[in-house]
């Protein structure tokens, strides 16, 4: 595994060399030419010109990018680059043509520093997807997961979806309710409504699924078939009771793994 990381790291360092070599040979250099060191660019922005031109380099390579700057000359675009720091395409030459001729070594320093650099915008890029990826699995973990009680919850655990019938429905749930908990009749109960009216339409309720106070996780697979032509709403009130109790009086645990619907076929 070393031996591979190591690898990448010089083949990196080889494609910047060639590439910062390639900006040196469409300049002027003479080896006669002597740079006063205060005129030259600082050695820490000489590193992010050279990043930043090494990634447009990059980005120029791909067709849609390519494209789109087909009509400019690409010279011009390192040149924005260079002025977006405050510093003229003569001097950036001047600074290449005397680490080239007088400091081949550190120049070769400035090589590892741009490749640091270069890793540090790569980890903090891989850093954010593995965020994001994260956040998105914690939205969907508590979007399926239910934990009573829980205060700040605004409505009873409940899951829909729209159905274009016929066809066979299924619910899977993993269901746990604590001895402790003081609802009456703990249960799953299901309803479909026309989607067409939610507000006004009758409810029909289908058969529901008692709970066992046991604090063991129950895995639940509830399905049927649907026969008529119409679309409806199905609602899976998750956590049902028949008792007047506050929130903290809950004591259960459910997880929803999985709410299908398969029609028939046409």
């Amino acid at each position: 595994m070393k031996m591979k990381s190591g690898s990448v790291i010089i083949m990196k360092k080889l494609a910047l060399a060639a590439f910062v070599i390639l900006l040196i040979t469409q300049s002027c250099i003479n080896r006669r030419d002597k740079v006063e060191h205060g005129k030259l660019i600082p050695e820490e922005k000489f590193v992010s010109i050279l990043t930043d031109i090494y990634i447009a380099n990059g980005l120029l390579s791909l067709p849609d990018i390519r494209y789109q700057f087909s009509g400019r000359d690409s010279v011009l675009n390192y040149v924005d680059i260079v002025e977006s720091y405050g510093f003229s395409y003569e001097k950036m030459n001047s600074t290449l043509n005397y680490y080239f001729v007088s400091k081949p070594k550190k120049l070769i320093r400035i090589y590892d520093g741009i490749i640091a650099k270069m890793n540090e915008m790569q980890s903090a890029v891989q850093n954010e997807v593995v965020r994001i990826e994260q956040e998105a699995s914690r939205k969907t973990v508590n979007f399926n997961l239910y934990s009573l009680p829980d205060p700040e919850r605004i409505e009873e655990p409940v899951v829909s979806t729209i159905l274009q019938p016929p066809g066979k429905y299924t619910l899977s749930v993993s269901v746990t309710v604590f001895p402790d908990d003081n609802a009456n009749n703990p249960h799953l109960a299901v309803f479909v409504i026309d989607a067409d009216s939610l507000e006004t339409g009758k409810k029909r309720w289908l058969p529901g699924v008692k709970y066992l106070k046991d604090g063991y996780p129950h895995n639940l697979t509830y399905s049927g078939r649907l026969e008529t032509n119409r679309p409806l709403v199905m609602k899976a009130l998750l956590y049902n009771y028949e008792n007047n109790i506050t929130e903290l009086d809950k004591h259960a645990r459910i997880e929803v793994i999985s709410f299908n619907f398969m029609p028939d076929p046409l």
